[in-house]
């Protein structure tokens, strides 16, 4: 029973973990006097969601490397087909929270606007944004209906739907594929989320898992050391003002007399008070920091500090083992690949080495190890998107929506940011198809091959004797490079 319980325990406490990092991120970020509680809550459950989606993959690889798990305690079982409902509600889920509840808390937001408000306010603000969610909801559902009518296997004209009623009905079961259970409908949407998601992943997280080492690895002095020599700056340029204004008389309210000055003491008169102006301003924010260090992340951050080497260099590693396996599979399914463009270059067999695939099937034997791995990774990830879109900003197009800064966010900012790494984390599920896709589609499994010996599975193997099974994220993701090639393909 332990050991049955025991990936149970894993996943509840990563669950819990996602939970309380999607708050600590808000928290960090939001501005607390326009901060309010729909925007907690749609930010803190996106997050959440989109994290977990992700880190379902390895329980999805046990199950279908180790067979089913059993709770005796909980008279529940957790096999493929739960799996696979599992991935539907999670995905149905995030559709909800993109498209209605996020939204509306943005609306909401920008309805209500700054300060304090009554009851009538508030339900006016709510009015306005479910006004505006409705709209919104609508424009989505309609560019979905005109998608769905023309992707690949949709075969009911739209010419006959209005011939008859029987028709029509056809016509609406066909669309929203009512026969599999709406799976093809929400395979478009999850291919359209993940194409959106794919140009973050190319923007932001890029930009983090190649700037974010090297910030690492060069490292800056704290807040406290900061502002010791900037005080330091600021007590020098007020010794040479003095000795300027020592040269000269002063008026009779004590304040320098200019017109008596030379043209160059002006000048450098002139520049020493920029000088401490700006030197004042960035004292006050570095004030504004060291009182914000009692918080999570700049407490983190300060431990952190003196093994930043050791860190820069992890991440770096990462970094490229990333970057390597992607390019070896991807080099790979374009040479091997015997289908090419038609099945969006599904490969059999992978025939090139990848470092990421080899580590993660020798981990896989070792549960929770691959599943710690997969976690380190993903956070990884994360964080450096998160990193990209603080460094960069949130932009559409040349232009720059919204700035994050700590504790000075307004919440549709990070409305916004939950929604962009949504998109983020999707595009990492189909990437991580390609950075192990070994590991993700068959997990430990093996099968024997004609001598004897013992071999991995792959697509050509799946009829053999010993028949392999595919990992759901595999076959779904999968199927939308089969089947919607003209939305998204890696």
């Amino acid at each position: 029973m332990a050991v049955a319980m025991y990936p149970w325990l894993v996943l509840g406490g990563s669950m819990f973990g996602v939970l309380f990092l999607s708050y600590v991120v808000y928290h960090y970020f939001a501005d607390p006097q326009e901060s309010y509680v729909l925007a907690t809550v749609a930010v803190v459950l996106s997050l959440t969601v989109s994290i977990l989606c992700t880190l379902l993959i390895p329980v999805d690889i046990y199950v279908i490397s180790e067979g089913s798990i059993k709770s005796e305690s909980l008279h529940l079982t957790i096999s493929q087909d739960l799996v696979r409902n599992a991935y539907l509600a999670l995905f149905a889920s995030l559709l909800f929270l993109a498209f209605i509840v996020v939204p509306h808390a943005y609306f909401y937001g920008e309805e209500r606007g700054s300060g304090d408000f009554d009851m009538k306010a508030d339900r006016r603000s709510c009015w306005g944004a479910f006004r505006h969610t409705s709209l919104f909801v609508a424009f989505v559902l309609f560019l979905m209906v005109v998608g769905l009518n023309f992707r690949p296997g949709h075969t009911a004209s739209l010419d006959k739907a209005w011939v008859s009623q029987e028709e029509a009905s056809r016509w609406v079961s066909d669309l929203f594929d009512s026969q599999h259970g709406g799976l093809n409908a929400v395979s478009f949407s999850i291919a359209c989320l993940t194409l959106l998601g794919v140009g973050g992943w190319v923007f932001y997280t890029a930009y983090g898992m190649a700037a974010m080492p090297f910030a690492w690895l060069r490292g800056k002095q704290s807040a406290s050391e900061q502002r010791m020599g900037l005080e330091q700056s600021i007590a020098s340029i007020r010794e040479k003002y003095r000795a300027i204004q020592a040269r000269y008389p002063s008026r009779e309210d004590g304040s320098p007399d200019l017109s008596r000055m030379k043209a160059v003491d002006r000048k450098e008169l002139n520049r020493l008070q920029r000088d401490y102006k700006s030197m004042v301003q960035r004292n006050y924010k570095l004030q504004e920091y060291e009182e914000k260090a009692g918080m999570v992340i700049p407490r983190l951050l300060q431990f952190l500090v003196p093994f930043r080497w050791a860190i820069g260099v992890t991440m770096m590693s990462i970094s490229l083992l990333v970057v390597v396996s992607l390019l070896l599979t991807l080099i790979d399914r374009l040479v091997h690949s015997d289908c090419g463009w038609s099945c969006g270059y599904t490969l059999k067999e992978r025939r090139i080495y990848n470092p990421a695939d080899e580590i993660f099937l020798y981990l896989s034997h070792v549960f929770p190890l691959d599943f710690m791995v997969m976690g380190i990774i993903v956070l990884y990830i994360w964080i450096a998107s998160v990193f990209g879109i603080v460094c960069l900003g949130i932009r559409f197009l040349c232009f720059n929506v919204y700035q994050l800064r700590t504790r000075k966010s307004m919440p549709q900012a990070l409305l916004v940011l939950c929604n962009v790494m949504s998109y983020i984390l999707l595009a990492l599920c189909m990437a991580l198809l390609t950075i192990a896709p070994n590991y993700t589609a068959f997990g430990s499994q093996t099968v024997k091959n004609a001598d004897g010996t013992p071999g991995r599975c792959s697509l050509d193997r799946r009829d053999s004797m010993s028949p392999c099974r595919v990992s759901v994220i595999s076959a779904f993701f999968t199927r939308i490079a089969r089947q919607f090639i003209c939305v998204f393909t890696l």
